[in-house]
């Protein structure tokens, strides 16, 4: 039996184990997660994406693309993305891409500035810039419509926008030592600050931009009175030379001052906008009447040098108004040069005690009422001098003793009073230096030469004849000694014999005539004593002197 042979053995067959496929592997985790990072932070860079504007600057000091921010207090708001000139070259067009929160306060009432370090008569600003560089500074607008084209700020504005308080308008000839910041003052206290200030369309006054923080701007009333306290205020008036220095700030910067008076306070304070008149100095100030006014004019003799417009009025020591304007007059009927002095009277200050005034009437018509009356009684105008180291003077309302008869002529154009020389030292020296040029006119002549040569001619000649009489005035005064002596002895030997006669009768005129005996003797001697001691009266006659 034969065997069957075996089938050889094949390779063998290698039966392949299939796993399921995963679906995701981990060695993708970190690109996925780096993605999504990314598209994170283009979604939120989208989501506060904001608005692209415009902002012309004059120029663009410490500006560079892609690094400049745009801020509000200290938070960034936007980024500069780039900078280029207009067409004519005179600004800066910033490109800025702001943020998303900005948007809804992009309108019309938006400011925005450039920050930079700046040195002005106000401080020192913007130090920190010196670090971090410049940036734009945002004022977010709450009102107006959307914008996205701006004009930015020259300078960086005093006050924020949203300060509580109240703008008025001040009006005055000139800006004096104010500027941009200056501060606004009541009773020292700094209370509000100088926003800006521009020159009216009519060239003639300034008008100033004057901010009262809250709560103060209450203070602010219609009567209030501003004036320019900075500086060094000089003032002369009757009492001297007066100086009084401000605080520094309001030295270097200038400052205002106002004051209401108290009884304005319980009223109802002045609107944002009021417009006020900005004085020169606080006397200034307080001497501007609240009403009308009463307005004379008075014609004066002589020099006025010193009177000028706002020259004090004074009612007996009381100043009551001011001057507004002096101008020479030629008097044709005399042929003189005077003064007209046109001067107003502020009804509110003639306050006499005792003066009737009726309810409800005007002080005006009670005033000038009440001038008349005085008038008539004396009262009159005179120059006076208000301050002899100054030269100063003013116009003294006084009562005139032994003045003749006048009164306020208020026909015509202009209410004239009546006026009377001024008695001060001025005029007195002046009286006194035409005295002495009268003098010296005289004693320059050749009169006073002929007066005096003729005045030595005639004493020579009485010296003369009153040594020709010398020896006979010697013998007339020995033999008046005599006939003296003899009287004194015939009226001793009379006596001596009335008195052994006691049978004489007294009522005869014997002695009388003893009496009138003794008294020629008497006056003999004196006579001889005289003519001993003064030979040339003589010539000269006896004249006082006394026996």
């Amino acid at each position: 039996m034969s065997e069957t042979p075996e089938p050889t053995a094949g390779p063998k067959e290698v039966e392949a184990r299939v796993r399921p496929r995963r679906w995701f592997a981990w060695v993708w985790i970190v690109p996925i997660a780096a993605a999504g990072i990314v598209l994170w932070l283009a979604w939120r860079a989208l989501a506060d994406r904001g608005p692209e504007i415009t902002i012309a600057f004059k120029v663009a000091e410490g500006m560079q693309a892609g690094q400049t921010k745009v801020q509000h207090r200290s938070a960034d708001v936007g980024t500069v993305e780039s900078l280029k000139l207009t067409p004519d070259m005179s600004r800066v067009i910033v490109h800025a891409r702001m943020a998303r929160l900005a948007t809804p306060y992009l309108n019309d009432e938006t400011r925005f500035y450039l920050v930079a370090p700046h040195v002005g008569v106000g401080g020192i600003s913007g130090l920190s810039t010196i670090v971090s560089g410049s940036y734009i500074e945002m004022y977010p607008g709450r009102h107006g419509a959307q914008r996205r084209h701006f004009v930015a700020l020259d300078e960086p504005p005093i006050l924020l926008p949203d300060t509580p308080g109240r703008t008025f308008t001040l009006r005055a000839p000139d800006l004096g030592s104010l500027t941009r910041g200056s501060p606004i003052s009541y009773h020292g206290v700094s209370v509000g600050q100088v926003e800006d200030y521009m020159l009216e369309p009519d060239g003639k006054h300034v008008k100033v931009t004057a901010f009262i923080r809250a709560p103060h701007e209450s203070l602010v009333h219609p009567v209030t009175r501003f004036w320019n306290a900075g500086g060094v205020d000089v003032s002369a008036g009757a009492q001297g030379v007066r100086v009084r220095a401000t605080s520094w700030q309001q030295l270097l910067s200038g400052g205002i001052a106002f004051e209401t008076p108290d009884a304005a306070l319980a009223g109802p304070p002045s609107p944002a906008g009021a417009i006020f008149e900005l004085f020169d100095n606080r006397q200034r100030a307080m001497r501007t009447p609240h009403g009308p006014e009463l307005v004379y004019v008075a014609d004066f003799q002589g020099n006025l040098r010193g009177v000028e417009v706002g020259t004090p009025v004074e009612l007996q020591g009381n100043e009551v108004g001011e001057v507004k304007e002096a101008n020479l007059k030629y008097d044709e009927r005399r042929h003189t040069l005077l003064t007209r002095v046109r001067f107003s009277i502020d009804p509110e200050q003639v306050k006499i005690l005792d003066m009737p005034r009726p309810a409800g009437a005007d002080a005006r018509e009670v005033a000038s009422e009440w001038l008349d009356k005085l008038v008539a009684r004396g009262l009159r105008a005179q120059m006076a001098a208000a301050s002899f180291v100054t030269g100063q003077k003013l116009i003294a309302l006084d009562m005139a003793p032994n003045a003749p008869p006048a009164r306020i002529a208020h026909g015509g154009e202009a209410v004239e009073f009546p006026t009377v020389a001024s008695g001060d030292l001025t005029e007195i020296m002046q009286s006194l230096r035409g005295v002495l040029k009268n003098l010296d006119r005289a004693t320059s002549g050749p009169q006073l030469g002929h007066a005096l040569q003729s005045l030595d001619q005639t004493l020579t000649r009485l010296d003369t004849m009153t040594r020709d009489v010398e020896p006979d005035i010697k013998s007339l005064v020995k033999s008046l000694r005599d006939t003296a002596d003899a009287a004194t002895g015939t009226l001793t030997a009379v006596q001596g014999m009335m008195g052994n006669n006691s049978n004489t009768p007294t009522d005869t005129d014997l002695p009388k005539l003893m009496r009138e005996l003794t008294d020629a003797a008497r006056s003999v001697r004196v006579l001889a004593d005289y003519l001993d001691r003064h030979p040339e009266s003589l010539l000269r006659g006896r004249k006082g002197v006394k026996p």
